[in-house]
């Protein structure tokens, strides 16, 4: 039995009947990511998206009749795919991955928590999957420990991004960025810490620098795929004395 309701990618963008559509799916996702880039993801509205096409509300949902399918073609076309191939390096092949997806949320900030809520398979999706099952195809992994890798790195950018976006709206917001809260802070601080309740905060303080969001994302990063490495030198080491009995 057919879906009545099947996904926007079962759905064929130009109809078997009728006038040749005026816009395509790709220029309607074109003008709702540059609103969601520049106002926020609910600014990107049918009624806005419209507006910008010069095209009438209604005529939109013969496109996409849903929002869910708009943030489908929304994410799937902010998402975008660029080929990677294995270099047989591991750690250079994710490092690469992991920046370009960080790029990617930074350009624009709405598409890490959109992503986040919606299993979204399009086009681009499943390619760039299959670019990532390649990375780690070589690895001697086996699928659940390939996804894990995966899972790990991917989790880490989304979290270390919406840090950084939070970080950098609160300061848009309040005018008052790290380094101003933290003089601020500093008088408050420095009266806990002279009570000698909080050595480790305390040793915190005189020694350690707090860098900026490259610096925080690439030592993050680091560590990540330190314990990945070494993770994967066990796997090779049990899989070789597998081979060797």
């Amino acid at each position: 039995m057919s879906d009545p309701n099947p996904i926007i990618w079962m759905r064929p963008e130009r109809p078997a009947r009728g006038p040749v559509p005026a816009h395509s799916r790709g220029e309607i996702a074109a003008v709702a990511i540059r609103i969601a880039d520049s106002e926020g993801i609910e600014a990107a509205s049918v009624r806005n998206i419209a507006k910008e096409l010069g095209t009438g509300t209604m005529t939109l949902y013969r496109y996409l009749p849903t929002k869910e399918d708009l943030y489908a073609v929304m994410i799937d076309n902010a998402t975008g795919f660029e080929p990677q191939e294995p270099t047989g390096d591991l750690r250079a092949d994710l490092t690469i991955l992991a920046r370009r997806r960080r790029q990617i949320f930074l350009r624009h900030p709405w598409l890490a928590p959109l992503l986040a809520t919606r299993p979204i398979m399009g086009p681009n999706f499943l390619r760039g999957m299959e670019r990532d099952l390649a990375l780690l195809g070589n690895c001697d992994l086996d699928m659940d420990e390939t996804l894990d890798v995966l899972n790990l790195v991917f989790s880490w950018v989304s979290g270390a991004v919406q840090a950084e976006l939070t970080e950098q709206a609160a300061t848009h917001q309040s005018g008052v960025d790290r380094h101003a809260w933290r003089l601020r802070m500093k008088p408050y601080l420095m009266s806990l810490l002279d009570t000698g309740e909080f050595p480790y905060l305390s040793k915190m303080t005189r020694t350690s620098e707090i860098g900026d969001a490259d610096e925080r994302f690439e030592s993050g990063l680091s560590m990540i795929l330190d314990g990945i490495e070494a993770r994967f030198a066990k796997t090779a080491e049990r899989n070789g004395s597998r081979s060797a009995e």
